[in-house]
């Protein structure tokens, strides 16, 4: 071969060459390269019909080849948790070969990455440890509280987990003991509050307000228990709701705005109240002021949430919905779009959804799918297959939601919602 036709690329036959014989290396890349150039050399080389037929074909063979690595690399990124990345390497497979044997093998592949990631997801939720569950509550525990827990017999450990585990009556039982127990130095204050919020778990109202009671006489005098007499009264306040005495509780959600000016919780939970008496009007003034007194450095977005729900609840519907899309621009701001509030994002959802901005809605449960709430994962992944359907997705966008929620279903009644949504009905 002359210089000149080495410096232009070369004849079919030399690039034909290279290609065979980076082909037996394996070097499947390289040699595609060299086959694509034998056949832009084809015509002007006055290459054979049977020649050109075969480097054709060895191009098929070469991006079979690459493609089926890129299928091999994509099973070790989902082995090591690149789930990601594991899908952008099925797009690759894709786009470097048509062939249906890869076509067939990345559909295979994305049913079965999807379900591994919903089992992955399922598996995050291991349960803690004992020692894990109690550091956990201690951290919501004040001094004087983690004091007094500290010199309470095991019982009172016991009863904690006990509650945890939703064997309520057994807390209840445990509780109870600790209290009366004759061998104690001192009479418990915050015991008092355990009981009270078990008892109320159970639906034991009126014992519950007797529990309560018992705490804040024991507090009456304690300034350094202020925040904890303040959270009794709300805590008594609600209780009092479910007893039906709306009067009573209102007048101690005011007592405890009073007893705790300066605190936006207080007003922040006068306002829910409020609102759930329908009084729409005084619950936006309470929201406000909570709004107000929580600043702007540290902003409590449970204040905005619920100012988007009166709005709601007030057929503010526009007002509503740029109030709920603060708390989620929160944070999709910050990248932290797994801790999404959901019942900010939910409402929102359907706001979007009356509103036939389907995509919208549908992007808001993707994100619920992949956070902290995963009780809920089977629901958000099936809400998100129905509306990216509604929205006209491609449908194996839809079915990779449908995928999730198939593996994260508890029983034939979940399975029959996923069925039923894959055999057309939207809802």
């Amino acid at each position: 071969m002359s210089f000149f036709k080495k410096l232009l690329g070369g004849t079919f036959e030399s690039n034909r060459d290279e290609g065979h014989a980076l082909f037996a290396d394996q070097s499947y890349g390289p040699a595609l390269l060299a086959y694509e150039k034998a056949l832009d050399k084809a015509s002007g080389d006055r290459a054979s019909a049977g020649d050109v037929e075969a480097v054709t074909e060895r191009v098929r063979r070469c991006r079979l080849e690459l493609a089926r690595g890129r299928l091999a690399e994509a099973d070790a990124l989902v082995g090591e948790g690149e789930m990601q990345r594991a899908l952008e390497n099925l797009e690759d497979a894709a786009e470097i070969c048509d062939d249906e044997e890869i076509a067939e093998a990345i559909a295979e592949r994305k049913q079965r990455y999807e379900a591994e990631e919903a089992r992955r997801l399922r598996g995050d939720e291991e349960e803690m440890t004992e020692e894990e569950l109690l550091a956990v509550m201690a951290g919501t525990w004040n001094e004087d509280q983690a004091d007094e827990y500290a010199e309470l017999p095991d019982e009172f450990r016991d009863a904690l987990l006990a509650r945890q585990d939703g064997d309520l009556e057994r807390a209840v039982e445990l509780f109870s003991e600790v209290i009366e127990c004759p061998d104690l130095e001192y009479e418990p204050r915050y015991a008092h509050v355990e009981l009270a919020t078990t008892l109320t778990g159970l639906g034991r109202n009126e014992e519950a307000i007797e529990a309560f009671d018992r705490f804040l006489e024991a507090v009456e005098d304690d300034e350094d228990a202020l925040e904890a007499r303040t959270a009794a009264l709300t805590a008594k306040g609600r209780t009092l709701l479910d007893l039906e005495r709306p009067d009573e509780a209102e007048e101690l959600l005011l007592a405890a705005t009073r007893l705790s000016p300066e605190s936006h919780v207080t007003f922040l939970n006068l306002g829910v109240f409020l609102r759930s008496r329908q009084d729409h009007e005084r619950s936006l003034e309470a929201l406000r002021t909570a709004a107000e007194l929580m600043g702007q450095m540290h902003p409590d977005f449970r204040v905005i949430r619920e100012m988007g729900l009166t709005y709601l609840a007030m057929d503010r519907k526009q007002e509503a919905e740029e109030t709920l899309y603060a708390v989620v621009e929160h944070h999709a701001s910050r990248g932290t779009h797994d801790q999404l509030d959901p019942l900010a994002t939910i409402t929102l959802a359907k706001l979007y959804e009356d509103k036939e901005q389907f995509d919208k809605a549908s992007d808001l449960y993707r994100h619920l799918a992949q956070g902290y709430d995963s009780a809920n994962h089977f629901a958000y992944n099936l809400e998100a297959a129905r509306l990216l359907g509604r929205a006209g997705a491609d449908p194996s966008l839809v079915e990779r939601y449908l995928t999730r929620a198939t593996e994260l279903a508890r029983g034939e009644t979940d399975i029959a919602l996923v069925d039923r949504l894959r055999g057309g009905e939207s809802g």
